[in-house]
C-alpha cells in the first residue's frame, strides 16, 4: 500500500527533451488529472522552466496514453499531454 501511494505523490511526470537549439519537446502525465487545462498548464510551466528567456506559444499539442499505473483504482483520472516550445 506504502509503494502505491508513494507512486502518486511523483504526480505530475514532467519530462524535456531538446529537439534542437531552443527547441524542446515536453510532456506531462498525471495520475490525478482535473482536464486538459490543467495539463496544458502543467506544460506552459515546464516550458517556462526549460526557456528562462521566455517560452513561445506550444505547437503540436497532442493527447498520448498514460502511463501512471492504476493497480488498485488509484489512478482513474488520469491523463497525458505532449507539446513542442520554441524559446524566444
Amino acid at each position: 500500500m506504502v509503494l502505491l501511494l508513494a507512486a502518486c505523490q511523483s504526480d505530475p511526470a514532467l519530462r524535456s527533451q531538446r529537439i534542437g537549439p531552443g527547441h524542446y519537446q515536453l510532456s506531462v502525465d498525471r495520475c490525478h488529472a482535473i482536464d486538459r487545462e490543467q495539463l496544458e498548464h502543467d506544460l506552459r510551466a515546464l516550458a517556462g522552466n526549460q526557456c528562462p528567456g521566455g517560452a513561445g506559444p506550444l505547437e503540436a499539442v497532442e493527447a498520448f496514453p498514460s502511463r501512471q499505473g492504476s493497480l488498485l483504482g488509484e489512478c482513474l483520472r488520469r491523463g497525458a499531454l505532449r507539446a513542442e516550445v520554441r524559446c524566444r
